[in-house]
């Protein structure tokens, strides 16, 4: 957790020697132009012209002079070019135009980062995250439409939706740490209405393995989650006796077994922090030993999510690690709000945001967890509550993570009243996160993790997943719309959703946003759907108009809806279906052979080339009656070819429906 206070103490003092840095540039700036060449006079000139708008308070004139100023800038001084963006940004800011703000700000980010100025970048484009609105539209479908896209088949991955964790052993409601009674594998669940399976504990190296409390959780039918530290440094760290111990005992525990080696590795309030290389090679030897002695046992690397670009240095590699964690915290922080007036100031972060960076650089071959996190309610630095932001924070973010960060196979809250506890942590870090402690945070947190989409149990997987409208497209009939919506204003009241002048949903449910909203009106059609967010006061505070194309028709197996990951559509009188749908609904199998898909069923075989109408129906040319086609990374197929597979084809224009059987 201390990775967060750090982060907070850095991004200040980053913020108040770039206030000094940007001072003495400007200085340098102006200098550079006391004897201006002919090249140069223009861009000195837009900076006075600049600062003579932001004088008599036209501040939208100035955002624009400094951007002016800033691209005339761009091959002469990234330095200056960096500078005239941030005043761009701040300008942008005092009118009220957040996102232009944003988009100054990370063009400010860009420009620190050519000139290697890392720390300058990061607070620029902290900046920017802070401020920038965003709009994605998901629509709710069952799981068997994506198979197996999000899936691994690492140890103990769910296919589809994400395991709950938790680590309450320092909650006196659930747990009692003298006698186990309560347990907390057992009063936790009856606390939340959900059973957590996957259960934290910490260990210092040298700790003996907790078997008394796997019996425990073995008879829930959980899973330990290990955090086992080198504390005493990783020279410390050997394959020896210890090792093949607690290997030998995660083994005869018989539950499945999270380690969690060494976590936050990357920051430097970890003992075994600061050499990549060797923890890289102890990773590797503690990995060797567990997959030698103990099957059960799937290997954690968990790095926390600040400091940024540094994790992958400390990435022990692909063949060692199963499950990808991160830890994260979300407190209510304004002090480095932007735009806050005196006094005043907004927290609009998102803690799903952290995991940006892990999520892009491992999600494409590993799943990811929360290793460890929570959202706080009360500061006891400031001994200040924040439960109506806690208590938002909380919904949005389990509803933005099975829609923004689909590969996110596990959540574990760290259940923690550190205002009670000895802890390590210092300043704003050091809140109240235990649910049981305050009655509308765990209601929040009841209704935010009851979407069955949250599994109880390791052998569960989710039966929805929920597809975003710019990717997959919209079916042509009713289905849940949801939304992620991000704001300045982080109490949004009412979300509405339009196509044209026809109000299609609204909702004042808060995240996700969701409404039943009918798109067969609109089949086969490409339209807009416009999303308004509206604030406390009523003001509209975010618009955004998003692409959607609707599906051309739908289709039924035996009178069933077939559901896709990529809307049929009908070209030429032809209807084009992604094939892998089709297979996995019918039982048929699919692979490519030398560029030809190759479909199978019951004894039929059809040999497909994309772009080409001929095809091999079982060793005969037979002209189809469209070519195969292949979008976004599916292949779609004519509906009538699996006529040639024993299945019957019928149309019902009335409904827009294919009928298969």
């Amino acid at each position: 957790m201390e990775i967060y206070y750090q982060f907070y103490m850095e991004v200040n003092e980053v913020v108040s020697k770039l206030k000094l840095v940007t001072t003495l540039l400007t200085l340098l700036l102006g200098a550079s132009f006391l004897y201006p060449s002919a090249a140069a006079t223009s861009p000195w000139a837009l900076y006075q012209a600049a600062q003579a708008a932001e004088q008599s308070g036209d501040w939208t004139r100035a955002a624009t002079l400094y951007q002016e100023a800033a691209v005339a800038q761009v091959a002469s001084s990234p330095v200056n070019a960096a500078l005239m963006y941030g005043h761009a940004g701040r300008m942008f800011a005092k009118s009220e135009r957040y996102d232009d703000a944003g988009a100054a700000w990370q063009q400010e980010a860009q420009f620190w980062r050519q000139t290697n100025s890392l720390q300058e970048s990061i607070a620029a484009e902290r900046k920017a995250n802070w401020v920038r609105s965003e709009v994605r539209l998901f629509v709710t479908s069952p799981a068997e439409a994506i198979a197996d896209r999000y899936y691994t088949a690492a140890k103990f991955e769910p296919k589809t939706g994400a395991l709950l964790g938790v680590y309450a052993e320092m909650d006196p409601l659930v747990h009692d740490p003298q006698d186990a009674d309560p347990l907390f594998t057992l009063d936790f669940e009856i606390a939340t209405g959900r059973q957590h399976p996957i259960f934290l504990l910490y260990a210092n190296w040298g700790d003996p393995f907790p078997s008394g409390l796997a019996q425990r959780i073995k008879a829930v039918g959980g899973a330990l989650q290990w955090a086992l530290q080198p504390s005493k440094g990783l020279v410390a760290v050997q394959d020896d006796a210890y090792l093949r111990e607690i290997a030998l005992a995660a083994k005869a525990a018989e539950i499945p077994v999270f380690l969690r080696f060494g976590g936050e590795m990357n920051g430097d309030w970890v003992p075994w922090h600061g050499d990549p290389t060797l923890y890289k090679a102890k990773f590797r030897l503690v990995a060797n030993r567990f997959r030698a002695e103990a099957p059960n046992v799937a290997m954690v690397w968990a790095p926390g999510y600040f400091p940024l670009y540094t994790m992958a240095d400390y990435y022990p590699g692909d063949d060692l690690v199963d499950w990808v964690g991160i830890s994260a915290y979300g407190v209510f922080d304004p002090s480095l709000d932007p735009v806050a007036l005196p006094g005043k100031g907004e927290d609009s972060r998102n803690i799903s945001e952290t995991f940006g960076e892990v999520y892009r650089l491992y999600a494409d071959r590993k799943p990811i967890m929360l290793a460890e996190g929570a959202i706080g309610y009360f500061n006891y630095a400031t001994n200040q509550a924040n439960t109506t932001w806690a208590m938002v924070n909380i919904q949005r973010f389990y509803a933005a993570m099975p829609r923004l960060y689909p590969r996110v196979k596990a959540l574990t809250w760290f259940d923690v009243d550190l205002g009670t506890t000895p802890s390590h942590d210092e300043g704003i870090m050091v809140q109240n996160y235990r649910l049981t402690g305050n009655p509308e945070i765990l209601q929040t947190y009841r209704r935010a993790t009851a979407d069955p989409y949250y599994l109880s149990a390791l052998d569960e997987q989710a039966e929805h997943v929920f597809l975003e409208l710019t990717e997959f497209g919209a079916p042509p009939y009713p289905v849940e719309l949801s939304s992620y919506v991000k704001a300045y204003d982080p109490y949004l009241a009412r979300v509405q959703y339009a196509i044209g002048d026809r109000i299609i949903g609204s909702s004042t449910a808060g995240d996700p946003w969701k409404v039943t909203a009918d798109f067969s009106p609109y089949a086969g059609q490409a339209v807009t759907v416009t999303v308004r967010a509206y604030d406390r006061a009523g003001k509209l505070a975010v618009q955004r108009q998003i692409p959607v194309r609707v599906g051309s028709a739908q289709v039924r197996l035996d009178g069933q809806r077939i559901a896709f990951d990529y809307q049929p559509r009908i070209v030429g009188g032809a209807m084009l279906v992604p094939i892998r749908a089709i297979a996995t609904a019918t039982g048929a199998s699919i692979s490519v052979q030398s560029g030809r898909v190759i479909v199978e069923r019951d004894g039929h075989r059809i040999s497909l080339q994309p772009g080409s109408p001929v095809a091999h129906v079982d060793g005969q040319a037979v002209t189809l009656n469209a070519a195969p086609v292949v979008e976004n990374g599916r292949t779609l197929v004519p509906l009538r070819m699996l006529e040639s597979l024993g299945l019957t084809v019928t149309w019902d224009q009335a409904t827009r429906t294919a009928q298969l059987k």
